[in-house]
């Protein structure tokens, strides 16, 4: 599960998107949720990337409890869009 980190103020503040996100893996930390990385997006808002997606509400919760202002992120998804079949990766 990807979680979108808002800033509470400008979305092209570094310092502040950095803040949060630190603010954020140290909430995750405390609640003992697993988060596999994070990071900018170009636009300038901060990711985190869970290890789990059962861990998804908890880790909500946990940042709303610490003040930080997060989202699922869901990307987009074409309707027509079909899984790939075979495998993703040749080896030669």
């Amino acid at each position: 599960m990807i979680i979108l980190i808002q800033s509470s103020g400008d979305p092209r503040s570094e310092f502040e998107v950095d803040q949060e996100l630190q603010r954020a893996f140290s909430a995750l930390h405390s609640a003992r949720i697993r988060a596999l990385g994070g990071g900018r997006f170009m636009d300038g808002s901060g990711y985190v990337v869970l290890a789990h997606d059962a861990d998804g509400t908890a880790a909500l919760a946990a940042l709303k409890g610490a003040g930080v202002r997060a989202s699922e992120l869901k990307p987009h998804v074409d309707p027509n869009a079909r899984r790939p079949s075979g495998p993703l990766l040749h080896h030669r």
